[in-house]
């Protein structure tokens, strides 16, 4: 069967000659990575500035670079041949109306060449940006991540540490200065004319909501303070059997309770019903009420 469109060589010897100085010389439709007239350092500077531009941070992107390269290479190579073919006619026949059809012929074939190196590079070029701008998306989302990552774990440890801080708190406010939960109760018993006062801050009342009240921190002990700043009254004395601690004015005793214990202690005054406190051992008057 004959062919639909028969390729057909130069016939002429001088479209003979042309056509021979582009297969050998020129190389103009070889895919040999250098040809004669080239050199490996130019293609390899030619690499190195796109691999410098791209900065490819994978294998792939760096074979799309590496594939624009021999692209643009091969691009360079044709517009050589180009110029050669044309430069050679014009030498043979400086009028170029005079050339000879398989001239003409030899010129197309040449620019069709070319243009197919050009369109080779243009893809070439453009899955490079394509992928290129895939590469900075991606890199642009793994920044976002991570920065939005390192926010949250900032958001995290802000909040952990304000809940830290917000415990610490509870707990030095629970522990009243001391080493565990503690109630502290300051009574001070002053000596008026009328008789003995007694004064218990905070009251048994409100110390009894205190360890009933739902916490964090339970009171693990309860503390009172006694104050006798004018010496300590004979509703007292149970308190101590040392003379000269009856006498001293601005003494101190100082107790620590259990919870329990001291519900008992509060019991027995609340039963007592004298406003004075009481302490650990039962004083005669508790045993007449009792």
């Amino acid at each position: 069967m004959e062919k639909l469109h028969p390729q057909t060589g130069p016939v002429t010897a001088e479209g003979k000659q042309i056509s021979s100085r582009n297969a050998t010389t020129h190389g103009g439709t070889s895919e040999k990575l250098i040809v004669a007239g080239e050199r490996r350092e130019d293609f390899d500077a030619l690499l190195n500035d796109l691999l410098e531009e791209y900065a490819p941070a994978t294998a792939q992107l760096r074979l799309l670079v590496e594939d624009a390269a021999l692209a643009r290479w091969f691009v360079w190579r044709k517009q050589r041949v180009s110029n050669a073919i044309e430069t050679a006619l014009y030498a043979a026949q400086p009028a170029q109306e005079l050339w000879t059809a398989e001239a003409y012929h030899q010129l197309a074939l040449v620019d069709r060449y070319k243009t197919a190196a050009e369109r080779a590079l243009k893809r070439s070029l453009q899955n490079l940006d394509a992928s290129r701008r895939l590469q900075l998306r991606e890199e642009r989302h793994a920044i976002s991540y991570k920065r939005d990552e390192a926010r949250s774990r900032l958001a995290v440890a802000q909040v952990e540490d304000a809940l830290e801080q917000r415990e610490q708190a509870q707990w030095k406010a629970a522990c009243n200065g001391f080493d565990c939960p503690t109630l502290v109760q300051q009574i001070t018993v002053r000596v008026k004319r009328d008789g003995t006062l007694t004064d218990m801050r905070p009251s048994n009342d409100a110390m009894l909501r205190q360890l009933d009240r739902p916490s964090p921190y339970p009171p693990e002990d309860v503390y009172r303070k006694f104050v006798f700043p004018q010496g300590m009254p004979p509703e007292y004395y149970s308190f101590t059997d040392r003379e000269d601690y009856r006498q001293e004015e601005g003494h101190i005793i100082e107790q620590w309770f259990s919870p329990d214990d001291w519900r008992e202690i509060a019991r027995r005054e609340e039963a007592l019903d004298t406003g004075h406190a009481v302490t650990r051992r039962k004083s005669a008057e508790e045993d007449s009420v009792s």
